[in-house]
């Protein structure tokens, strides 16, 4: 089995002229929302091994405010190709993570995200059926389960929605 969770970095300045998009700093708000995502995702099983994450500043911070409630044991990767990430790039990202880790977070943006998880859940866990209809907020994730052994094995359609954290609940 594989498992994935879908991240979306925490609430950020919004966009003002002139500065670039990749720039934008959290908001206190959010790094309250962040911690309490981050507390979320300590008491779940599996935890999370790896942490990929895009290049703007708001996924940076989110990631490391995970990271500092997860075990040392994690590993970190910025990548600059999830930044602003299609499903279809994030698709292709996921099929060449290490078969040897089998359970990864993926902290980005949308559209790319909640895009990706409605193209990969087949099936929902007891409750979870109406997540997919509801707003992917800053600070919420999606924990996705897969009957897989390898990485590159991830289609869509595959997956079992098996959790949902809503930031604003």
């Amino acid at each position: 089995m594989k498992y994935l969770y879908i991240i979306r970095h925490a609430k950020a300045e919004p966009f003002i002229e002139g500065i670039e998009d990749n720039d934008r700093k959290l908001l206190n708000k959010g790094i309250q929302r962040a911690s309490n995502l981050a507390s979320w995702l300590s008491n779940k099983s599996p935890i999370i091994q790896e942490l990929h994450f895009s290049s703007s500043i708001r996924t940076s911070h989110t990631a490391n405010i995970i990271a500092g409630i997860l075990p040392e044991t994690l590993k970190k990767f910025e990548d600059s190709t999830l930044y602003g990430a299609t499903e279809e790039v994030l698709l292709n990202y996921l099929s060449f993570i290490d078969d040897k880790t089998d359970t990864i977070g993926i902290v980005g943006h949308q559209p790319g995200l909640k895009n990706l998880a409605i193209s990969l859940i087949i099936n929902f866990s007891e409750g979870m059926d109406k997540v997919l209809n509801k707003n992917f907020s800053t600070s919420n994730a999606i924990s996705i389960g897969f009957n897989i052994k390898r990485w590159n094995q991830i289609s869509y359609r595959t997956g079992i929605l098996i959790d949902y954290y809503d930031s604003k609940k």
